[in-house]
């Protein structure tokens, strides 16, 4: 057995000797060629081109990413332009705080950022109001445009350029390929600008993409379906979407700022969701908009409050992430909690007070539940049940020494909280509101931020999705204003920002008493309707500023009580 093992190897080892030997006198030869190709002065000159070229495409995307944005005036617009590495190719205008319109205008890497910086108010209302004022603004647009992209493609050019210089100079250390790599990152970015050009969509105007806020207001474009097949076409849809953007942007600018500060605490208060999953989109869009440290929900956000309800509709608050205050709604059953205390940024107030955000929240749910109405009990008993759940409330403020702002469902559950808090939040009526409680308290009664589910449908006049932005001096905890925010649902595509800045000698904080007084601001629409705005609200109120989407005309006030 052995011999013929032995045997074997002895075989295979004299078979496998001439193949080691081709193996040897190969690699020798491949090791010899390499280094004669390495000595060849062709050899040399390709290494050093593609060294080049390579490090001359990476200082050109470098480049591109530190290109920073040119100021422009377009109309009535003052813009920040910028260019940036985008494999899309999206031209992006973005209208802070309401959100960005997004075109597909051509093809990538490159894409065109230009954002709304401020508007020049008198020339806007020139524009909207004057006889033949947008005949007068298209003249000179097209024109601001395309200076303002010459000026940013100049720029972005002569950025990369130098720093192709800066990285070809560190990398070869000579004068002449360091130029070399300077003209390769020009070429580079040149090159793919040209292709950019050549890819452009003058037809995508006529279908954007809106996110944010505006993606509840598609008309803030206009008709502008009717565009374009040619450059001229083009530039006349262009000068439409500045119009109309004018319109609805000198309004915005137009809004009172004093009293809101850059730290002011923002709370998102929301209402009566009743199943509604839109109401989660657009409070995720507010959230991220409107830069929103907490939401104070004041509950109603189911209908029966069954497990399904709870266990699916529940997951829509995935969608908002920050600090979620919640309390019970006559709707919203044992199961409808319990789904939503799983969630560990979503804080449950059951009769107590908890910091969030800065600010002391106090809460207590609703004592019914009753989601068929034809179970409610007497109405004397049912006053009852309120009165003593905000009573038990009161105490809890009382003995947490204190609170900012307290959530009930029922207004009538606020009754008790005169005096022991400034502002109180509540829901349930679907009409937004605003109430002097007496001794320095405020009751502001949300809307339906759900348009009230279901309900929708089964009135002619359809109601709208209304929340509101709450803003807390960041010292005092007071109140210092509030924009209240509508949005069409169903058919209706309107967005609705009306803004309470509260002068500074009536607001609730440090112990301080309001001033008990009465406006009245009245605000020209500019498709020519006029709205005036009355309140009669003790402690809050005065100053009040209403924009609407363009093209979209409504009478909007903040409703009595």
């Amino acid at each position: 057995m052995n011999d013929r093992l032995a045997a074997a190897l002895h075989r295979f080892g004299n078979a496998a000797r001439p193949a080691g030997r081709r193996a040897k006198r190969l690699w020798r030869t491949t090791k010899v060629g390499w280094f004669r190709l390495r000595r060849s002065p062709a050899t040399r000159r390709v290494m050093v081109v593609a060294a080049i070229l390579f490090v001359g495409t990476a200082a050109a995307a470098g480049g591109l990413a530190l290109v920073g944005g040119t100021k422009a005036d377009i109309g009535p617009f003052d813009t920040t332009v910028a260019l940036h590495p985008d494999l899309t190719g999206e031209t992006v205008v973005q209208i802070p705080p309401l959100g960005d319109v997004v075109f597909d205008s051509h093809d990538g890497p490159l894409g065109v950022n230009l954002k709304l910086d401020s508007v020049d108010p008198v020339e806007a209302q020139a524009i909207i109001n004057t006889p033949g004022g947008v005949t007068s603004a298209s003249e000179s647009l097209a024109s601001d445009v395309t200076d303002a992209v010459v000026r940013v493609v100049v720029e972005a050019l002569a950025i990369v350029t130098l720093c192709g210089l800066l990285v070809g100079a560190l990398a070869f250390r000579t004068m002449r390929r360091a130029l070399l790599t300077g003209l390769t990152a020009l070429s580079v970015t040149a090159a793919l600008m040209g292709y950019a050009a050549s890819t452009l969509r003058a037809e995508s105007i006529s279908q954007p993409r809106y996110e944010g806020l505006l993606a509840y207001a598609p008309s803030v474009v206009g008709n502008a379906e009717e565009i374009a097949v040619n450059y001229e076409e083009y530039v006349a849809n262009l000068q439409k979407f500045v119009t109309n953007i004018s319109e609805f942007y000198s309004l915005a600018m137009d809004m009172p700022q004093l009293g809101i500060q850059d730290d002011s605490i923002r709370v998102l208060h929301v209402s009566d969701i009743h199943l509604n999953p839109s109401a989660w989109h657009l409070m995720e869009s507010v959230v991220q908009q409107f830069d929103i440290d907490a939401v104070a929900d004041t509950g109603d956000m189911n209908d029966w409050g069954s497990e399904q309800e709870a266990e699916i509709f529940s997951q829509g608050v995935e969608q908002i992430e920050v600090p979620y205050v919640f309390v019970k709604g006559n709707h919203d059953s044992a199961t409808t909690v319990a789904a939503l205390a799983a969630y560990e940024h979503v804080i449950i107030l059951d009769g107590e007070v908890q910091e969030v955000a800065g600010l002391n929240f106090a809460g207590v749910p609703d004592p019914r539940f009753t989601p068929d109405k034809g179970s409610e009990p007497s109405s004397e008993y049912t006053k009852q049940m309120l009165t003593e759940s905000g009573e038990r409330l009161a105490r809890a403020i009382e003995n947490a020494g204190g609170a900012d702002l307290a959530m009930v469902h029922e207004p009538p559950m606020a009754e008790p909280l005169a005096g022991v808090v400034p502002l109180v939040l509540s829901g349930h009526t679907h009409k937004r509101s605003v109430k002097d409680l007496g001794e320095g308290t405020t009751l502001m009664v949300e809307g339906s931020t759900g348009a009230a589910g279901l309900r929708h449908f089964e009135t002619e006049d359809p109601m709208k999705m209304e929340m509101d932005v709450l803003y807390f001096d960041p010292v005092t905890k007071a109140l210092t204003a509030y924009d209240s925010i509508s949005v069409g649902s169903g058919s209706e595509t309107d967005v609705t920002l009306d803004r309470t800045v509260i002068p500074a000698e009536e607001r609730v904080g440090e112990g301080e008493t309001p001033i008990s007084t009465e406006e009245t601001a009245t605000q020209d629409v500019p498709n020519g309707t006029e709205e005036t705005t009355t309140q009669d609200v003790p402690n809050v109120a005065e100053e009040t500023t209403t924009q609407d989407v363009p093209n979209v005309a409504e009478e909007t006030a903040t409703q009595p009580d």
